[in-house]
């Protein structure tokens, strides 16, 4: 009877597990959708159009990046008290990611494009799927990543102001790729700690919007990272 019981418990959280999961990558699926459309659009429709709105505004395109920068913080903020706002937040920040991304996108060929998004998506799935079964704790790894996530923003951006090298470009774009591989391990791992923390309370709806943003920052920065890879001269 007992053993019954522990089943049946069992697969309500399996069940309740891989419906988090599929809310989640629901939610990544829009959020790519609406970065790769609104690229589009802006790449081959309306780019001197944006363009000439971007000059025009004090900061150009570093107040979009700031203006992104802010969104990722309210939405760590709002995302589990209100998930509704969340979503609206996460619609906007995929499509102000899209005007940014379009910007990167017009240096590269679509053949380099195709490649740096398959080898993207196909290194996101592999963590995705080692990050969901191991049975190892990654908390340290993630912890890491993160560590040597701040070290690569800062050598790159000593080397876009001072030291201007392709060639540590390069090996910071590998780096970076190490570095958000380990973090979709690491997030899909934290996702399944998330679940079993807030099982069915309301929280878990808004996290799962924060939890897709997670993932859709890691999938992005392996794409420009691989762009970078592929494209040098």
């Amino acid at each position: 009877m007992e053993q019954n019981q522990y089943n049946q418990v069992s697969q309500r959280t399996d069940a309740g597990l891989a419906a988090f999961f599929s809310k989640i990558y629901a939610y990544l699926g829009i959020g790519i959708a609406i970065t790769a459309v609104t690229s589009y659009l802006v790449m081959d429709v309306f780019y001197a159009q944006v363009a000439s709105v971007i000059q025009s505004l004090p900061l150009g395109l570093t107040l979009i990046w700031l203006l992104e920068i802010a969104l990722v913080i309210f939405l760590s903020a709002k995302a589990v008290k209100n998930p509704t706002l969340a979503v609206g937040g996460f619609i906007a920040y995929s499509i102000i990611n899209g005007i940014t991304l379009s910007f990167t996108l017009v240096w590269y060929t679509s053949e380099v494009i195709t490649s740096a998004f398959v080898a993207a998506a196909v290194t996101f799935g592999v963590m995705a799927i080692f990050g969901s079964r191991t049975q190892k704790n990654l908390s340290a790894m993630g912890q890491a990543m993160r560590t040597a996530l701040i070290g690569v923003i800062i050598v790159m951006l000593i080397n876009v102001f001072f030291v201007k090298s392709t060639g540590l470009l390069l090996f910071i774009s590998i780096v970076t790729v190490f570095v958000f591989a380990g973090l979709t391990a690491y997030d899909h791992q934290r996702i399944k700690a998330i679940y079993n923390q807030f099982g069915d309370a309301p929280e878990l709806s808004g996290m799962a919007v924060f939890c897709a943003l997670q993932l859709y920052l890691n999938f992005i920065n392996l794409l420009l990272a691989f762009l970078r890879i592929f494209g040098r001269d």
